[in-house]
């Protein structure tokens, strides 16, 4: 058996490429020679992967399947000397969902695109919860995923399902709601704004799957786990400037490979900065006010990004708001109704009782920490171009090397080489996997919301 060996960035071998008809019929699309170019997209902000295929048909395939929409596609993926492991490969059984652009490229070819999603996206589509939930926020989670969205990673199989993980564990949170008629993915978002985790504050949690898993997790135990985990290493090299890693010596928990594998091919930076949006979206400063319809209570929060900085984890430590930028927190101040009786953790919901008015104070909290820490993320948000590999996913953490505009001189040290304010930890929030023929390259969105360097003096809330 010849050795796999890497020659040259993106190398992928495709082990399965298969369509399962509604009969059962497998069709090997490797054998047949059909496929073009297969897409698969995923991203923190949406909920489940998706994807593509592009098909080149000179046997009417699709008829004499026939491909009508429902079908089954298991795609296994795996970068060349990779073991063949859940955590090193990209193995998933996905549902077609459309077909797309379907021409005739010649009398003998045709050309159509099958897009396909997550099986759990289809089926979330047919569940409707009508109940009420009540209890502490991970019980909920765990029990609407094992009950409602669970499904096999390769159902014709009946392997395993995709795992689940539910991040700043365990909650602190308890809560109280009705579904209405809401899809299980529905009720992840309406729970995702009052969860409250173990360590970290700011209602920050988002529900959506990588290439490996499912997470529901707080983002700053994201960056957490993943700033003392960092994925990676990449450097963006024009021609003029010779590849080399950190001279730090900071171990990556990647799969090892050549220098060339970590070469970003271009880069676009679209912003790093714009402070009449940091003012405008709340970003900067902003406001709650809070009635309680139930105590006849008023509350009032507020928030300023760089006087709270340190109250959340941020991807750097440093400060990306230069000091001095005018901001007020009544400039954006929002108006809330609250009904204490609801609430799950006070005593009678009285002032001076047991708990006081700590849920209020909370949800109104929860709200303008989750508004502020999703805005931090709308500078530094770039996007790179990469040899694709099987081992990364969405929410990784990787190391960027930005060079710094400057002649290259030989008596330059390292650090002097590179942008300080450019360099540095981005956590990864989307990746379009690209396989063709030829190879494996991937567009990722990388985001920061810290810098290695505060922008001026770090100032601290007068209490």
């Amino acid at each position: 058996m010849t050795e796999e060996v890497l020659i040259k960035p993106g190398d992928v071998t495709i082990d399965e490429l298969l369509i399962t008809s509604h009969d059962g019929t497998q069709y090997n699309l490797k054998d047949e020679g059909m496929f073009a170019e297969i897409n698969i997209y995923e991203d923190i902000w949406n909920k489940f992967l998706t994807g593509n295929i592009a098909l080149k048909d000179a046997t009417n395939f699709i008829t004499n399947a026939p491909i009508m929409g429902g079908e089954l596609i298991t795609i296994k993926l795996r970068t060349n000397t990779f073991e063949d492991t859940p955590e090193t490969i990209i193995d998933k059984s996905f549902q077609i969902y459309s077909i797309k652009n379907r021409s005739l490229n010649n009398d003998r070819e045709q050309l159509y695109i099958l897009n396909f999603c997550s099986i759990e996206m289809m089926s979330d589509q047919t569940h409707t919860l009508s109940k009420r939930y009540k209890g502490n926020t991970e019980d909920i989670i765990k029990d609407i995923y094992d009950n409602f969205i669970v499904e096999a990673r390769r159902p014709m199989e009946g392997t395993d399902p995709t795992g689940i993980l539910i991040g700043d564990v365990p909650h602190v949170s308890n809560i109280s709601f009705i579904a209405n008629n809401w899809t299980p993915v529905q009720t992840f978002d309406f729970m995702s704004k009052y969860i409250r985790g173990n360590k970290h504050g700011g209602a920050d949690f988002i529900f959506y799957e990588s290439n490996k898993r499912f997470y529901f997790t707080s983002l700053q135990a994201l960056i957490k786990a993943g700033k003392d985990n960092v994925f990676e290493e990449y450097v963006y090299s024009p021609s003029s400037l010779k590849v080399q890693h950190r001279s730090s010596g900071d171990n990556f928990i990647g799969v090892p490979l050549p220098l060339a594998w970590c070469k970003i091919d271009a880069m676009k930076i679209p912003r790093t900065i714009d402070i009449i949006d940091g003012q405008d979206s709340g970003y900067y400063a902003q406001s709650v006010r809070a009635y309680d319809l139930f105590t006849k209570e008023t509350l009032e929060a507020e928030i300023d990004v760089r006087k709270d900085f340190g109250k959340f984890i941020h991807t750097d430590d440093g400060i990306p708001i230069p000091q001095g930028v005018k901001r007020n927190p009544r400039s954006m101040t929002t108006l809330k109704l609250l009904n204490s009786v609801n609430n799950m953790t006070q005593t009678a919901n009285i002032p001076g009782s047991k708990t006081g008015n700590s849920d209020s104070e909370n949800i109104i909290g929860s709200s303008l920490f989750r508004d502020n820490y999703f805005n931090s993320f709308k500078d530094y948000q770039f996007e790179i171009d990469v040899p694709g590999r099987t081992d990364i996913e969405c929410g990784n953490i990787i190391y960027i090397q930005y060079p710094s505009p400057r002649s290259k001189t030989a008596d330059l040290t390292f650090d002097d080489i590179y942008d300080r304010q450019l360099s540095g930890k981005y956590i990864i929030t989307a990746i379009r996997h690209k396989i063709d023929t030829v190879a494996h390259v991937m567009k990722m969105e990388i985001m920061k919301n810290g810098v290695p360097e505060s922008m001026g003096e770090v100032e601290t809330r007068d209490e």
